[in-house]
């Protein structure tokens, strides 16, 4: 589903034991199950001890190694995964009968058999049966269901339910193959929880759209949208190639609206950053305001999901704030002391009450002191103005980026040399250095400012059990 990870059901199962190692092995190939660890009493060392003592022998028999103990079979046989390791363990002693194929062949299926001693390990067993638990993704439901009932040839009981509250499963996101660059910046941050939004829709819009804002050239995008191309084709930087791709669109599109194309200024389609350093600040500080909002809503949505009703309420007053004090700040301040005060009690004190208002509702409903929740709104109210402010980068990397190219165009010449000097320059310092730069800014923006409002990246990954 958007903006969500893919929607999981809890497998419930009996199997009868002469079935399981059948049953775990058709698992492994659907490739659908989480197994839910447990605390279980199975303990297998002595089979895999047993494992080990088999694959020694064959390495004794295929290198010719000096025999260092008989192989021993243990006979203790109490499902058909034993029966399988007893009946392997016999082949290897017959050594005059067996062939060098038939050892190697041994040797990998005792590489599967650890496999599903170590799934069992999770298991819980009655007399005749074994219990286990697992995630599965719902579009496998009926697939896991019918592997489940041929491999056991119907000696099974499958049941599925959807998670309880307060249940933590996995997380698996399932994002279109365009997005995959980006929901990797996502887990480099870390991984969504099962209940948490998976913000890589998002991030596949905003990430390139701010890039651009504070790297707008026409040429230096033209110039990042090849070298982002080459990369494509190499094998270390293909999967992150992309990122940079729609990065450099962006910054073509923005150096059309500045009049910017390799630092010489051309007619702009709006206006140039440095020429209205004043409104493209105010500009910056709106763009933030907007990307925190989006925050404050992904959060209501993440409060709600987790029957935290009060406080997802709640976000619609930091909205209200966000947008009343800085439209109070960037217009207001400006006009006559009757609009002033005007503005400040409807833009900043009506809004600013309500929060105190709700933060002391939320302690009180949660028992934590009503008359903390004062305080609350005031030390948000803060750390949002710091992290606001981080917004006015927008205008200064952009001031930095076309200062720094009229340098260049400023120091080179007309001669070869010194043109092709002023070349290797701009690679070097924009295009390498500067491309590092603003893509790190960018990063910081979505890591920093924007991730702390709703998203925490504390999911635990989906692994689905596969053969080796």
């Amino acid at each position: 589903m958007l903006f969500t990870p893919v929607r999981m059901n809890k497998l419930y199962a009996v199997v009868l034991k002469d079935k399981i190692g059948k049953v775990i092995c058709a698992l492994g190939d659907t490739g659908a199950c989480h197994f839910i660890e447990k605390n279980s009493i199975l303990d297998f060392a002595k089979k895999k001890n047993q494992i080990s003592s088999i694959e020694r022998r064959i390495d004794e028999i295929l290198f010719k190694f000096p025999v260092r103990e008989p192989l021993r079979i243990d006979t203790d046989i109490s499902n058909d995964v034993d029966l399988l390791l007893s009946n392997l363990a016999k082949d290897v002693i017959s050594i005059e009968e067996i062939t060098v194929g038939r050892l190697v062949t041994i040797k990998k299926t005792l590489f599967y058999l650890k496999s599903v001693y170590s799934v069992l390990e999770n298991f819980e067993e009655t007399h005749y049966t074994y219990i286990f638990e697992a995630w599965v993704p719902h579009k496998y439901q009926d697939i896991v269901t019918a592997s489940i009932e041929e491999a056991s040839n119907g000696g099974c009981s499958v049941y599925f339910s959807a998670p309880e509250f307060g249940e933590t499963p996995p997380a698996m996101l399932s994002n279109p193959a365009m997005m995959k660059p980006f929901e990797k910046l996502v887990k480099a941050y870390g991984l969504p929880s099962y209940y948490e939004i998976d913000p890589t829709w998002i991030l596949f819009a905003t990430f390139p759209l701010i890039f651009g804002i504070m790297y707008g050239d026409v040429g230096h995008g033209i110039a990042l949208f090849l070298l982002s191309t080459g990369l494509l084709l190499s094998v270390k930087f293909k999967e992150y190639a992309p990122i940079l791709l729609s990065c450099s669109i962006f910054s073509i599109f923005f150096g059309f609206l500045y009049g910017e194309f390799f630092g010489l200024k051309i007619t702009p389609l709006w206006l140039s950053p440095s020429e209205h350093i004043v409104y493209f600040l105010i500009l910056s500080i709106w763009t933030g305001v907007l990307h925190l909002v989006v925050g404050f809503i992904l959060n209501a949505i993440n409060l709600w999901k987790n029957k935290k009703y009060l406080r997802a309420i709640f976000q619609v007053q930091w909205i209200i704030f966000s947008g009343s004090s800085i439209l109070f700040l960037t217009t207001f301040l400006s006009k006559e002391i009757i609009m002033f005060t005007e503005g400040f009690v409807v833009l900043m004190f009506f809004p600013m009450a309500s929060m105190v208002i709700g933060g002391v509702l939320i302690n009180s409903g949660e028992g934590k002191g009503g008359l903390s929740g004062i305080f609350i709104p005031l030390y948000l109210g803060l750390k949002y103005a710091l992290h606001l402010m981080s917004y006015m980068r927008l205008l200064i990397m952009a001031l930095a980026h076309s200062t720094i190219s009229a340098t260049i165009i400023a120091i080179s010449g007309h001669s070869a040399v010194s043109l092709a000097l002023a070349g290797f320059i701009t690679f070097v310092l924009i295009i390498v250095v500067e491309t590092f730069v603003v893509f790190i800014q960018t990063l910081r923006l979505h890591w920093v400012e924007w991730f702390y409002l709703f998203y925490k990246g504390k999911g635990t990954e989906f692994r689905a059990f596969k053969l080796p």
